[in-house]
């Protein structure tokens, strides 16, 4: 079948049907400054800050194009049939695409057939089924503050939650591709849960064609029933992985009818979406759907399929079921009930090595060395200044008492380090100041904690991190961290999920946040999001104001993104270690 781009009139579809479906589009945002030029290639680093390379290419924020047309509906044509979505500002916007269906526990079957003979993507689809969209138990969360949500809880969840999402500046092209995958754990989240994981920004400014993923979670996406129900449940420890890869399958058939090239796919994960990926860079039939991997403040699962029996086995359990009463039971039981069951019974949620293509687990138990297929891939592991540690925790809640970093001066930040550091307090101190000459010591207080792949040493460490793990296996991993801080309350430390904003440069969603240091806020924006598309187009995400060099025995370099970044090595080897023999 010829796809093209086809009119909604040759379609016949009338303007009442786009009305009723479309209704309450907004109209155009208004640009007010030109939008950066592409950079591509390495060229060294200047000493420079963030807001004067910014200053240099003619950027301010991140904005779409001046339009003040009507939103126009468009329609692309695929094997399933015609998929229609709509055009804003010169971006593309196609929502809540199904690309599978499943049984519950059962493997993904893709959508060979659209049920309507017109397709409409113009709103988000269905999330997974999770805690908050259960009735009856949403809370105000004063967390969506620093990480505004749309209202998972508000949004429609169902089982049958396959969909995904395109956003594309030009649909005749063929762009670099990124496949996000949200975070959450693998208990909750959603494509389009926080405001900032639009593509739209990213397409505009950096040229690729942007892909988000709706898929199972929880029980429904990670329950092992390969003991009580045969061939049809073997993988049902992973249904949610088996739903990303017939996600990208969907990427390699269908991205080129949107502007994309399915030769040149990089997924990302951030907090569980690094679960995600990692996992799906360890299987086998998922070697020819991407080459490249970022993973954002992200984890890897360690757990074997024999523990993700064991974790059933709590639930049938709780449940006094008989093995020939399980598959019946859980799979009639309504999906309330079954959450609140597996919740009750002590039942938590990740990937299991053993399970389908997932053979053996991202690093090797006895050896270190990384997965044969993950070392195909080229990485980008990183994370954030504080994670879950920062101080944006207690301006929010206003549960701790050094609130406010300006009002902390450098005696009570001492008097608080003794409290956490004991007679290595000054070591601390010392070594943090070396590493950040330019951040106040109170900052020292809300430094990324512990050893998780998530945490700063359990990336760098140089016994047994990640880094050293990628190198050993002689693989090329790019390394980085955000510390730039935001002007609100007084200052927020980069928290975990407050990087994501400027990775896709749609700092728009979230103007409150930056007010007050707009200029620098926006470059560094600006530096993430052009280092982040050069990778995506060709692995190296190096940029005309940063030479960013990958992570090795002779060089730990760390791309440092600040007010001024910088490529740095071995900034803060001798912080975390000091750190951690406070902690033992």
């Amino acid at each position: 079948m010829k796809k093209k781009v086809l009119s909604i009139i040759a379609l016949g579809i009338t303007a009442m049907m786009f009305c009723n479906a479309c209704s309450g589009g907004t109209p155009g945002k208004e640009s007010t400054v030109p939008v950066s030029t592409e950079n591509t290639g390495a060229t060294d680093t200047k000493e420079s800050s963030s807001a004067e390379k910014a200053e240099e290419t003619e950027f301010a924020q991140p904005v779409l194009k001046s339009s003040t047309e009507a939103i126009k509906q468009v329609a692309v044509q695929l094997d399933a049939g015609t998929l229609m979505g709509y055009e804003q500002s010169g971006i593309y916007h196609f929502k809540g695409i199904p690309y599978a269906t499943a049984d519950r526990f059962k493997g993904p079957v893709p959508v060979t057939k659209f049920d309507n003979e017109v397709q409409m993507a113009l709103t988000y689809g269905a999330v997974a089924p999770q805690d908050r969209s259960l009735n009856g138990t949403g809370e105000v969360n004063s967390h969506e503050f620093m990480t505004p949500s749309n209202g998972t809880a508000d949004m429609v969840a169902n089982e049958n939650c396959q969909n995904l999402n395109v956003w594309s500046s030009d649909l005749k092209a063929a762009k670099p591709v990124v496949v996000f995958f949200h975070g959450g754990g693998l208990n909750n989240g959603a494509s389009s849960e926080l405001s900032y994981y639009t593509g739209e920004y990213f397409v505009e400014s950096e040229d690729t064609v942007f892909v988000s993923v709706n898929h199972r979670l929880n029980v429904l996406g990670y329950l092992d029933l390969s003991e009580y129900g045969g061939e049809d449940y073997a993988n049902s420890g992973i249904s949610g992985i088996d739903d990303c890869v017939c996600a990208l399958e969907w990427v390699q058939n269908n991205i080129a009818q949107f502007g994309g090239d399915p030769s040149n796919v990089t997924i990302i994960g951030q907090s569980g979406g690094g679960t995600k990926v990692t996992t799906l860079a360890c299987m086998s039939n998922t070697v020819d759907l991407f080459d490249k991997i970022v993973v954002m403040s992200g984890n890897y699962s360690t757990s074997s399929k024999q523990e993700g029996i064991e974790n059933t086995k709590l639930l049938v359990d709780y449940l006094g079921l008989a093995d020939d009463e399980v598959i019946d039971a859980l799979s009639n039981m309504s999906y309330e009930d079954l959450f609140n069951a597996a919740t009750e019974a002590g039942c938590s949620w990740t990937t299991h090595y053993g399970d389908g293509t997932f053979t053996n687990p991202l690093f090797d138990s006895e050896t270190g060395m990384v997965n044969e297929y993950a070392a195909q891939r080229t990485w980008v592991w990183g994370s954030t200044f504080s994670e879950f540690n920062s101080n944006g925790e207690g301006l929010i809640t206003g549960k701790t008492g050094l609130m406010y970093l300006p009002k902390t001066t450098d005696d009570m930040a001492m008097e608080a380090l003794k409290e956490t550091y004991g007679e290595n307090a000054q070591e601390v101190a010392d070594a943090f100041k070396m590493a950040y000459p330019d951040h106040a010591l109170a900052e020292a207080l809300y430094l990324s904690q512990g050893s998780s792949a998530i945490s700063r040493y359990g990336i760098i460490s140089p016994r047994d991190g990640i880094l050293k793990k990628f190198n050993d296996s002689g693989i090329p991993v790019y390394n980085y961290m955000v510390t730039y801080k935001e002007p609100y309350f007084g200052g927020v430390t980069m928290h975990h999920t407050g990087d994501v904003a400027y990775w896709f440069n749609s700092l728009n969603t979230i103007p409150y946040q930056v007010q007050g240091d707009e200029e620098n806020a926006y470059a560094v924006a600006l530096e993430m999001s052009q280092a982040l598309k050069n990778f995506i187009k060709n692995g190296n995400p190096s940029t005309d104001s940063l030479s960013w060099k990958p992570y090795t025995t002779d060089e730990h370099n760390t791309m440092v993104f600040d007010v001024k970044s910088e490529l740095k090595t071995d900034y803060d080897t001798d912080l975390y270690e000091t750190i951690m023999k406070s902690q033992n």
